[in-house]
């Protein structure tokens, strides 16, 4: 019996120690988010302080994320500790060039961002990418032929480049029959801003009919003629005239109600806005 009164005494005061021990452990609190080491993005309902006070004074679980002001519950310390970024945007890039050289393009720029908005702090302005309308200057040369399979295509609706004295004839008027959709047809459009083009042509093919009319007869096989594309016959969407021909291949021709006079031609000097061709006789006007 002594023994077991000894186990029993020697038992009761290790465990004395143990609660001792225990009780000098101490649970640290939090007072907000500079003492929890919190600062959170976006709304995070794990980032929050336990029976920490709040922004409005009050006691509870206060939070630490980005989204606390708009909900009302940051802990009070949290504008201090976690200070609001606004987004930071960078200049803008120059403009770029115009992405069409010939014709109606577009031109872009850009920005980038060196700070994001953090912490209730203002959010990018605007957009980072911009963009606006442009119209190429450029000299319009002729495509290469990769890229010119629609201008292959498309037949060139001719008349003789000084008409005026053909306007007081009902056959050769433009305001006759097809003719009048042919060469009015743009007359209702904005008339585009690129300038009248020009560029010489070496005739390959010819019909019999065009030997009959007393201004295609100069079309035959071998002779060279200029053919020019005027503003008012440019197509607005392509901002030139259809069937304008490729630099160095044949391509098709028709002349404006003649029969049988249509055939092919080469066109042997690119497309230029300079007097490569001089209008004479020999050159016609596209419609």
């Amino acid at each position: 019996m002594e023994l077991s009164k000894i186990v029993l005494v020697f038992g009761l005061a290790v465990v004395g120690t143990i609660l001792g021990q225990f009780s000098e452990v101490k649970v640290k609190h939090f007072t907000g988010c500079e003492s929890a080491g919190l600062c959170c993005q976006e709304k995070n309902n794990t980032c929050y302080v336990p029976n920490s006070r709040k922004m409005d004074g009050t006691i509870g679980n206060c939070f630490c994320d980005s989204k606390c002001i708009q909900m009302k519950d940051c802990c009070s310390d949290f504008q201090d500790t976690c200070k609001a970024k606004d987004c930071i945007l960078s200049e803008w890039t120059p403009w770029t060039g115009c992405s069409n050289t010939c014709g109606r393009g577009r031109m872009t720029r850009k920005r980038h961002v060196i700070q994001h908005q953090a912490f209730g702090g203002k959010h990018c302005p605007g957009n980072t990418k911009a963009k606006k309308v442009c119209h190429g200057d450029s000299t319009c040369l002729q495509q290469s032929v990769e890229y010119s399979r629609e201008e292959m295509q498309e037949v060139g609706y001719i008349m003789p480049a000084n008409f005026s004295h053909y306007r007081v004839s009902e056959a050769y008027s433009p305001q006759h029959d097809i003719r009048k959709n042919l060469f009015f047809k743009n007359f209702d459009n904005i008339i585009p801003r690129r300038v009248a083009y020009k560029a010489v042509f070496k005739v390959t093919h010819s019909g019999v009919g065009c030997q009959n009319s007393p201004w295609a007869n100069v079309l035959r096989v071998g002779d060279q003629v200029c053919v020019e594309c005027q503003p008012t016959s440019m197509n607005k969407r392509l901002e030139r005239c259809r069937g304008h021909g490729v630099y160095g291949q044949n391509t098709t021709w028709k002349a404006i109600e003649v029969r049988h006079c249509h055939g092919k031609w080469k066109m042997i000097s690119p497309h230029d806005d300079t007097s490569l061709c001089k209008l004479s006789d020999h050159s016609f006007v596209l419609v």
